[in-house]
């Protein structure tokens, strides 16, 4: 008859799961942040030097309509920031933050 597992090494395969999971966890979050700013910056591409509240809205903004999961275009990133449900003020703060936007004209070729 074979003996159970110690309680020791139950306990080391418990803490191994637990590392593996907060690695995978981090390589994920920081890989859909990245597609997050990546997908932003075709509007502002400019978004690392706006002031860290516009950059956080935006990103809120972002992370609500999950523009992760649309094409990465312009537009499509702009129509996904717009669908979210927000108040005036907000809504009118997402519009001054467009109108300050570089347009596709303004943008150099390749971007």
């Amino acid at each position: 008859m074979s003996k159970p597992p110690s309680l020791l090494s139950l306990l080391l395969v418990l803490v191994l799961l637990a590392v593996f999971g907060v690695l995978g966890a981090k390589f994920m979050l920081g890989r859909h942040a990245a597609s997050t700013t990546s997908q932003l910056a075709l509007v502002w591409p400019n978004i690392d030097t706006l002031p860290a509240g516009e950059r956080a809205f935006l990103v809120e903004l972002a992370h609500t309509c999950n523009v992760t999961m649309r094409e990465p275009q312009r537009a499509e990133v702009v129509d996904c920031l717009r669908s979210v449900q927000m108040n005036a003020a907000a809504s009118a703060r997402l519009e001054g933050l467009l109108k300050g936007a570089a347009t596709p004209a303004s943008t150099p070729a390749g971007r």
